[in-house]
């Protein structure tokens, strides 16, 4: 199987689960995933409770100095808090998920914004393309998700079962450049830029 940067991907086991490996830019993507029903059940058990209230407003302290115009929560699961916290804030709003709020996305937007999504996403760099192809000019896509971890046996990342895409700063240097978007590594997230 071919990785999204042309180089052969490798066949892995880690704790007898199987995963393609990318020795070039460092993707590592599980070779089996649930099944859709069995995915959003997961997703369903997800509560927003007090303390999920303070991480995404801690999150959204985090990543507000990138944040402009009107965006697009994009992944909110079944509750939209991301984008309640950023309409609270001066900011226009929309939010998109798959399984909760699917409906064809039709604005351009300024900032786009994944917490905690892109390792949920089978194909990363089909999903860069088409969220590239919804910003306006000079607009900016947002993405927090955990970074490999080495032992790759010991990274808890990998232990839930619709977590399927796994980076690092070389996966998403290469995303950028096959995506035409600059790449400002910060912190805990990433931010793609349109140029």
């Amino acid at each position: 199987m071919k990785c999204f940067c042309q180089e052969e991907m490798e066949l892995i086991s880690i704790n007898n689960i199987p995963y393609f490996s990318c020795k070039k830019c460092g993707y590592l993507r599980k070779n089996s995933i649930l099944n859709k029903v069995d995915e959003k059940k997961r997703y369903d058990l997800h509560i927003c409770d007090e303390g999920y209230k303070k991480y995404m407003y801690k999150v959204y302290d985090s990543i507000k100095k990138y944040v402009s115009g009107k965006c697009l929560d994009y992944g909110c699961g079944k509750i939209h808090l991301l984008s309640d916290i950023l309409n609270e804030n001066g900011y226009q709003s929309d939010y998109y998920d798959l399984y909760y709020y699917d409906h064809k996305i039709t604005n351009k937007y300024d900032t786009i914004i994944l917490i905690e999504v892109f390792e949920h996403i089978l194909e990363i760099d089909r999903l860069m393309l088409d969220l590239k192809h919804l910003l306006n000019e000079n607009g900016k896509i947002i993405i927090m998700t955990k970074k490999k971890e080495y032992p790759l046996d010991k990274f808890w990342y990998l232990r839930d079962a619709t977590h399927v895409s796994f980076v690092d700063d070389k996966t998403m240097k290469y995303l950028a450049k096959i995506s035409d978007l600059a790449l400002t590594l910060e912190s805990g997230y990433y931010v793609f830029s349109k140029v």
